[in-house]
């Protein structure tokens, strides 16, 4: 099997794969993989028409996704994930993630532990904007009183000169949000979190993200950017606002929610991270579906 590694020009590659699959999970899309790659090597290889794609950590392989073709072939799945056990020091690393529920039988039959990842959160767009009922009333007050204290307020197009200020913007929330946790687990993934933003920012366009900020007085003080997913689903990618500005996450959730409206009948939110007050503010928006991932490993490893 020759891998080959994954760089911008692969995209197109990727996407018309992607497109044909209808995936409702963010990974099965080409920017949240770049974007990690100051932590990950990731590599491509097409297999019997079907567009593979492998993580490196170390000196070890897995599969961030599961092959992506049309039919799905669990052949194919089978044979990428033997290759990443054959070449891996350590077989336990050996995994396919982000394997959607209604494709779990296929492992279930198999020889393979199961285990779930993640969860993600679907919302309908048109409630994101409209706020309607007692559930939203704390976001419908906050949203308010941004609005009255704030009336320069503007949500409008990221352009490559906003890219130094929303990095600063992004350092300032790192530090408020560091200050304020003293949990291990997430100000590792704040650190790692931050070469994420720093590509993602700067190859917005190669990566095909649409990115908006909000300038108040002319300053920026929140962005946001996200891709289409498909046809009628949204995925918001990241989201970062000034903590001192009471209301200013809820006014570009709900802004930039009514701009996608006519087009994108859902909008997914990604996971929590395990994070529990990440968990919160993303259940306290009322999520239509919860959409779980699952983790396939091989049978005999033993992974709880």
């Amino acid at each position: 099997m020759e891998l080959h590694p994954l760089t911008l020009e692969e995209k197109p590659v990727f996407d018309s794969f992607a497109s044909k699959i209808g995936a409702k999970l963010t990974s099965y899309a080409f920017a949240p993989h770049y974007i990690w790659s100051q932590h990950f090597a990731y590599y491509w290889s097409i297999i019997e028409d079907h567009f593979c794609v492998f993580a490196k950590y170390g000196e070890d392989y897995f599969l961030p996704i599961l092959p992506m073709g049309e039919p799905y072939s669990i052949e194919v799945a089978r044979a990428t994930f033997q290759y990443c056990l054959e070449s891996n020091k350590n077989p336990q690393i050996a995994r396919i993630e982000n394997v959607p529920e209604p494709l779990l039988l296929d492992f279930k039959n198999e020889d393979y532990h199961i285990v779930k990842k993640e969860t993600e959160y679907i919302y309908r767009t048109e409630k994101l904007v409209n706020l309607s009922g007692s559930g939203y009333k704390s976001k419908r007050n906050a949203y308010n009183a941004f609005v009255a204290r704030n009336p320069s307020a503007k949500l409008t197009p990221f352009h490559k000169d906003d890219m130094e200020t929303c990095f600063e913007l992004y350092d300032c929330w790192h530090r408020s949000r560091a200050e304020l946790c003293n949990d291990e687990f997430y100000l590792a993934m704040l650190a790692d979190s931050t070469s994420a933003h720093n590509i993602g920012i700067k190859h917005a366009q190669e990566l095909g993200l649409i990115g908006r900020v909000v300038r108040i007085a002319g300053e920026i003080k929140a962005y946001t950017f996200g891709y289409p997913l498909n046809s009628d689903m949204f995925c918001v990618l990241f989201e970062i606002s000034d903590l001192n500005i009471y209301g200013l996450s809820q006014f570009i959730n709900r802004e930039f929610c009514r701009e996608i409206m006519p087009k994108y009948k859902w909008v997914n939110a990604m996971d929590d991270s395990g994070l529990e007050n990440l968990k919160r503010v993303k259940l306290s928006y009322h999520p239509t579906t919860l959409l779980p991932s699952y983790t396939v490993y091989e049978s005999r490893n033993d992974i709880s």
